[in-house]
């Protein structure tokens, strides 16, 4: 199962855990600190890699 999917209006949501339906992009925003949970968690290599992508296009915005 995918841990970031798509919702309804086409945004990247989390699939798992406390903030499962926030978009992404909001929780890396609100709350820094996930990223690097996750990153250093027991996560596959592709939600790493899209997670990295939704903070490195956010943070170019």
């Amino acid at each position: 199962a995918g841990r970031i999917v798509r919702n309804s209006k086409g945004e990247e949501v989390f699939n798992f855990g406390k903030h499962k339906g926030k978009a992404v992009s909001q929780v890396l925003k609100e709350e820094p600190s996930y990223y690097d949970w996750m990153m250093n968690g027991d996560f596959a290599l592709d939600t790493k890699r899209k997670l990295t992508e939704i903070k490195l296009r956010n943070f170019n915005k």
